[in-house]
This record gives structure tokens, sequence and C-alpha cells, in this order.
């Protein structure tokens, strides 16, 4: 089956599971490439001007690229936001997967209305 195929048979619960967290990653690795793309681990260098790369020169003391106007600072505002928010939600995923791989491991007690959380 390829990544971006529809599975012809119905997947198990643990597959499901694990597809699911396969995305949500591809998911994490796509945001963090367009914000920052180091060029290696052991180099932070971004190996391309990377979107946070570019509004860390914005807004660098003296610049010239462009005026921090209002309506730019807004922008980037909501762009930081909207990517923490992901984050968030992604982190929710997580967690509920963990939660459901708990109860059907028997790790956590059948009537416990918390699960993990």
């Amino acid at each position: 089956m390829s990544q971006n195929s529809i599975p012809e048979e119905i997947l198990t619960q643990f597959e499901s599971i694990d597809a699911i967290a396969k995305a949500e990653s591809g998911i994490l690795t796509c945001l963090s490439n367009l914000l920052y793309k180091p060029t290696s681990s052991e180099n932070p260098t971004p190996s391309s001007p990377s979107l946070l790369y570019n509004i860390y020169k914005l807004l660098t003391n003296g610049s010239n690229v462009l005026p921090l106007t209002p309506e730019i600072a807004s922008l980037i505002k909501k762009l930081l936001l909207a990517y923490a928010c992901k984050e968030f939600a992604i982190a929710e995923i997580i967690n509920a997967i963990a939660c459901k791989l708990g109860l059907i491991k028997g790790l956590v007690p059948e009537g416990k209305d918390e699960c993990c959380c």
C-alpha cells in the first residue's frame, strides 16, 4: 500500500493507530520544514532560507527587507499561533492514541474516566 492510497481492506485497530501516527508525523515534519530546516543535526544553520529565518531577518535591527508594519506583525503572529495550535492538536491526537493503546493492552483500568490524560 502506498502512502497516499486508500487501503482495499479494513485496517485493524492497531493498523489504524499506526496509520494515524504516521500521518501526524508527516504533518509535523512538513510544518517543521516550513518554519525551520537545519542543514544537519550537528549544524543548526538553515540549509535554505526558511520562513522562520526570513521572519528573523525581517525583525533584525537595521533590516531593510520590509518595514515591520502592524499588518506584517499581525500576519507573523497569526502564522506562529496557527502553527502552535496545530502542534497542540497533534499532541492531543498522540495522547489519544497512547490512551487507546493503554486501554487495549490493559495498562489502564476500564472505568477510569481520565485515561492517561
